[in-house]
């Protein structure tokens, strides 16, 4: 039985190593157990987006230009047609107020990219090989999708996915910790 990969992990190894930054120091930085780590970086772990952006700021990678490498060399190249438009769109996102149960600030965020290049839920959801019911949980921030889903979905709606990323890591960076 062969397992399935998760193309974050070999990346993100990549840059931690070209950083010279040890598995261990980016545990501490995340406060996540090292065999965690091990285990998303072998491909045998898919985070879930926040995590995954969190791994990439701990080693001082610039979360931008990160996701789009990382969409460009796993995703891309299987789903050139659906999922690259020549040319992405720019968003001005809103800043994102106090929602009541909010567990994941992804999907604010991916409703107003959505929302700005005026596509539906279910072109979106098609685009991007997610469920619709899923998709709707994610955009009410009720569900935090795995990395690897959430790039699919940014990249469905046809905005700049540097863009997106480092708004995320944005308005993530100044939500007050807990």
């Amino acid at each position: 039985m062969q397992e399935i990969s998760c193309p974050f992990g070999p990346m993100f190894r990549r840059e931690r190593e070209q950083k010279k930054i040890s598995q261990w120091t980016v545990s501490v930085r995340l406060q996540h157990h090292t065999r965690n780590i091990q285990r998303i970086e072998g491909g045998l772990r898919q985070p879930g987006v926040l995590l995954a952006l969190r791994m990439v700021v701990a080693v001082d990678a610039e979360p931008g230009d990160f996701f789009e490498t990382l969409f460009e060399e796993s995703v891309g190249e299987a789903c050139d047609e659906v999922l690259s438009p020549p040319q992405r769109v720019s968003v001005t996102y809103q800043p994102l107020g106090a929602v009541e149960g909010l567990k994941s600030i992804f999907g604010p965020l991916l409703a107003q990219a959505r929302l700005a290049v005026g596509m539906s839920q279910t072109a979106m959801a098609k685009g991007a090989g997610y469920n619709l019911r899923n998709v709707n949980a994610v955009e009410k921030g009720q569900q935090e999708p795995g990395v690897m889903s959430a790039l699919a979905l940014v990249a469905a709606t046809g905005v700049d996915i540097r863009g997106f990323f480092d708004q995320l890591h944005q308005t993530s960076a100044a939500l007050p910790k807990e």
